[in-house]
């Protein structure tokens, strides 16, 4: 026998459904909050790869350098990792970008869902170009930095938000421990 019973009387928990079966109380589980907020990420993965791979076919025609002031666009071909160190290891680094994807995929739980979805595109942007060019494809060229791609741009961006939540969560056990210290 099945029962469902809403908790609490003031308002407090009261959108939690507990089940009963067979005695033992369970959490119900709400599929379509979980699948909605899972189909925005899978849409937010496959834009962010899709965009890397729109600009990197525009790259891919350009004629010579466009020059906007303090940003350019050039293309340029990359056989190593970023800032183009390990020139000509590409089976290396494929490998390489694969294994830390797989761990990425394997320790989703303690990755911010953000970050999850920047580094991962990141990385199978740069991982498509290295299987059928045998090379990275670059293009932004800040004048004072290296030139890169949107894939660089997003793992930074989702390592950057992944070591910010990090720091905020670190700074709150910290918090946590000074209070109990006190007592």
């Amino acid at each position: 026998m099945v029962l469902k019973k809403k908790l609490g009387t003031e308002g407090k928990d009261s959108s939690k459904n507990i089940q009963r079966v067979h005695g033992t109380r369970r959490k119900e589980f709400k599929s379509k909050d979980v699948k909605v907020r899972g189909y925005y990420a899978i849409i937010l993965f496959l834009l962010l790869v899709f965009i890397d791979r729109l600009t990197k076919t525009w790259a891919m025609g350009l004629k010579g350098n466009i020059d906007h002031g303090i940003i350019a666009f050039t293309y340029t071909v990359n056989t190593g990792a970023g800032f183009s160190i390990l020139q000509n290891t590409n089976g290396i680094l494929l490998w390489l970008s694969v294994i830390i994807l797989g761990l990425i995929i394997y320790f989703n739980a303690r990755v911010p869902k953000f970050s999850l979805m920047t580094i991962s595109a990141g990385i199978i942007g740069n991982l498509i170009d290295r299987i059928f060019y045998g090379n990275v494809i670059d293009f932004i060229n800040l004048k004072f930095w290296p030139v890169f791609n949107v894939a660089d741009s997003l793992v930074c961006i989702g390592v950057v938000w992944w070591i910010i939540v990090l720091w905020k969560s670190d700074k709150g056990i910290a918090k946590d421990s000074k209070k109990k210290g006190r007592r």
